[in-house]
């Protein structure tokens, strides 16, 4: 059995000084306090290393963990990024569907109007198909189609109509018709839609009823004349538009109650009175005419100045000459260029000047409503 240590010792030990535990203790107790110290640092050993695999094996474990993380996060990314992907092929699967069925839906409404507008037996379904064809008339993919069934139709109804002037119910297709072709915010579209008047020419021509072609011209101005007053935002495409029933009324001055020959002027000058006459007559019954705005547009058109195109003016250099020669010569072109399109200006300015003035003084006497502080009429 191992005898006690001393006390000396062990204030030697306690206070870790070597010397004084050398001087008190014997040989045999410093082996065995040199035993007990071996044995508690391999027991430090011993649990300093169980503690690093158990922190290696906390820190391989969190790294675990965040690597799960970031997999899991990039797999949701990855995830959305697909189904937003998906999402879109979807939306664009459907709309070009979507579109395709209504393409479809419209041409079979087409079709199905083109019947309509042309039955043979029954005059209703024929007023409904024109009716329904204004809205293809708007319809930029089917206004060329809309317009040639219309004009065709028109000789139809003029054909089937056999009696001295017009009926009723060839009156009514007629209007229809015509108020069909200038339903449009195009003016471009307008003016071929004015050129179908060659078709009322032709059956002038060829059985003289003048009664029935002075009925369908006047439809014809108060349609398209009217509603490019209103659409045209220029004199010369307001004039391009007119143009069609001016030179058909010179050509046929009978139509419009004018006698043979017949001046641009006053032919402009007599559409410009049949409009005011057939829209004084609208005013007089409804409250709901478009004829102020005609008016007003017709008096706004009247009151731009005359531009020359750009391209009226040319300026060609002569050839094999000196150069103070040449820019003479041009300058000398160029004049009689700019006296030739001011001549031409001012002819359009006197052949309009007729119907500036009805249309201004008609204007002033019906002005376009106001808008009130609502938005309503005053």
């Amino acid at each position: 059995m191992t005898a006690p240590i001393p006390d000396d010792v062990r204030k030697a030990l306690h206070a870790k000084d070597p010397y004084a535990l050398a001087a008190s203790a014997n040989k045999e107790q410093l082996d065995t306090l040199r035993s007990a110290e071996e044995l508690i640092d391999a027991d430090r050993k011993r649990l300093q290393s169980r503690s690093t695999f158990v922190v290696a094996a906390q820190v391989l474990v969190s790294w675990v963990a965040i690597l799960g993380f970031v997999v899991n996060a990039y797999q949701s990314f990855t995830n959305k990024q697909q189904a937003e992907r998906q999402a879109q092929v979807d939306q664009e699967r459907w709309s070009k569907e979507f579109e395709r069925a209504r393409q479809a839906d419209k041409y079979r409404a087409f079709f199905e109007t083109t019947v309509l507008a042309t039955d043979t037996v029954n005059p209703d379904k024929r007023l409904v198909g024109y009716a329904l064809l204004q809205e293809f008339v708007e319809d930029a993919d089917y206004t060329s189609k809309a317009m040639l069934m219309l004009e065709e139709s028109l000789s139809q109804e003029l054909r089937r109509n056999t009696s001295q002037g017009i009926d009723e119910a060839h009156r009514n297709a007629v209007v229809a018709i015509v108020t069909a072709l200038s339903e449009t915010k195009d003016c471009g579209a307008l003016a071929r839609a004015a050129r179908s008047i060659d078709r009322v020419a032709q059956r002038l021509n060829r059985y003289g009823d003048i009664e029935e072609a002075a009925e369908v011209f006047d439809v014809y101005v108060r349609r398209l004349v009217g509603e490019a007053a209103q659409v045209c935002t220029t004199m010369a495409d307001f004039r391009t538009v007119r143009r069609s029933l001016r030179d058909t009324l010179v050509k046929a001055p009978k139509i419009g109650g004018l006698t043979f020959p017949t001046t641009a002027e006053a032919a402009n000058t007599r559409i410009a009175e049949i409009l005011r006459d057939r829209c004084l007559g609208d005013v007089a019954v409804s409250g709901a005419s478009d004829c102020p705005e005609i008016f007003a547009g017709y008096a706004r058109l009247c009151e731009q100045p005359e531009v020359a195109p750009k391209d009226l003016v040319k300026v060609t250099p002569a050839k094999n000459k000196p150069d103070g020669g040449t820019t003479q010569q041009a300058r000398a072109e160029a004049a009689q260029d700019t006296a030739a399109v001011n001549a031409r200006l001012a002819a359009n300015r006197q052949a309009d000047s007729g119907g500036c003035e009805i249309m201004k003084e008609i204007s002033a006497r019906y002005p376009p409503p106001t808008a009130g502080p609502s938005g309503s009429s005053r």
